[in-house]
């Protein structure tokens, strides 16, 4: 984001996207695939899903253990073709936050049910 004196500023961005959430996806070619986040990349507003958008990644061999080869690994999709699960309701979740205990809390819309 630029200011009037043409200087940049970092705003940290927040996502109702957190590790260890269950999320689907809702377009692209893994439309209606569900699964675990397994780690928020919050530079490129990206997300890793378990079991979700693998990619075949050829790699040397590191050691005696790890040997080169082709092995699949989950690859970053953008936080906007996901959507939250409600773990109460089982539905996909609008979000909407609050504080409790000086605490922000995520609520779903539909049951009510705070999510954590």
């Amino acid at each position: 984001m630029k200011t009037k004196q043409g200087k940049t500023r970092n705003k940290q961005q927040t996502f109702h996207i957190r590790k260890n959430d269950l999320v689907e996806v809702i377009t692209g070619e893994e439309n209606e695939r569900r699964g675990r986040v397994l780690e928020v990349i919050p530079e490129n507003a990206a997300a890793i899903v378990e079991g979700v958008n693998l990619v075949k990644k050829h790699q040397r061999a590191r050691s005696q253990t790890k040997p080169s080869g082709i092995v699949t690994v989950p690859a970053p999709i953008h936080i906007s073709n996901l959507v939250l699960i409600c773990p109460r309701c089982g539905k996909q979740a609008k979000v909407r936050m609050e504080k409790i205990e000086n605490k922000r809390v995520r609520i779903c819309k539909k049951c009510g049910e705070s999510i954590e």
